[in-house]
């Protein structure tokens, strides 16, 4: 008898792929979102005994920030992105200091044995554009033993001695909450990366994260909520403009000089497959012998 199929639950439906998402962010993107922490890929490498020998793919790499952080500690490494504006940033960024990067065109669904095996993936802010359940099951294939999938995020923390920055960012929320996409994810169906990833063959979850204070200028965050895709012109129309006048009037109230002080969590999310019983229990008669 073949196997019952089961159908595709509401919490498991990805949001829809839209190619140009990011096309009116990308120019937006470097200058807005905060970096991750250069600590934060440190540790990680660390973490990951990368020592110039292995393979990197960042997978939805955007302006290319993660694989040209790992560079110099890979062998070499495929960065993809399915917008090419992006992937032009990317391109230029990389351009006489990593040689050992790849670009492409492409997006999760174009994952296949034809781009080899890698020790790590790196996602930044892009895994919740992706079908995560197919997205997975494709880096599975693509993954060596022991190797990892890493999933970088930033946030803006609250502050007291800086409450601008919950005022800025209610300010963004107010204008982005009701896109589709944002609605989705704050809905009850929506599965958490975590639990999404508990279910999965990379299973073993860690957690490391790196909080710093950095000085924002005017202009940064002016072009935050244009390199998001639920704040876009193609979206908001003129209503962008009264966001991004908010925004002037928030500057204008709080910053010296143009400058303001935010203090930014950078995260990564690392999930490997788990270790076979049979080898945790033979590391543990190791140790204790």
């Amino acid at each position: 008898m073949p196997p019952t199929i089961q159908p595709q639950t509401p919490m498991n439906a990805p949001i829809p792929f839209v190619p140009d998402r990011f096309h009116e962010a990308a120019p937006h993107y470097l200058s807005g979102r905060p970096a991750y922490s250069p600590a934060l890929i440190r540790r990680v490498a660390q973490m990951r005994g990368l020592d110039g020998t292995q393979r990197l793919l960042d997978l939805g790499c955007g302006p290319g920030q993660l694989s040209l952080a790992f560079a110099s500690s890979v062998a070499n490494a495929v960065a993809i992105d399915p917008e090419p504006a992006m992937l032009a940033i990317a391109a230029g960024l990389g351009i006489g200091l990593a040689p050992n990067i790849e670009y492409r065109q492409g997006s999760s669904y174009d994952l296949s044995g034809e781009l080899g095996r890698f020790h790590l993936t790196v996602i930044g802010r892009a895994f919740h554009w992706m079908d995560r359940a197919d997205a997975i099951a494709r880096l599975d294939a693509l993954t060596v033993d022991g190797g990892a999938i890493a999933l970088f995020q930033t946030s803006q923390l609250d502050d007291p001695l800086h409450p601008w920055a919950a005022q800025y960012r209610t300010l963004l929320r107010e204008y982005a909450n009701d896109s589709p996409a944002a609605q989705l994810r704050k809905s009850a169906d929506w599965e958490s990366h975590d639990d999404v990833l508990a279910r999965s063959t990379f299973s073993a979850v860690e957690r490391v994260s790196v909080v710093e204070r950095r000085r924002v200028h005017a202009t940064q965050l002016r072009a935050r909520p244009q390199s998001m895709s639920s704040l876009s012109r193609e979206r908001l129309g003129d209503k962008l403009d009264a966001l991004l006048a908010g925004v002037d009037a928030l500057v204008a109230e709080h910053a010296h000089d143009g400058w303001l002080v935010e203090r930014v969590e950078s995260t990564a999310t690392l999930a490997t497959r788990p270790l076979p019983a049979a080898s945790i229990s033979g590391a543990g008669a190791l140790a204790r012998a």
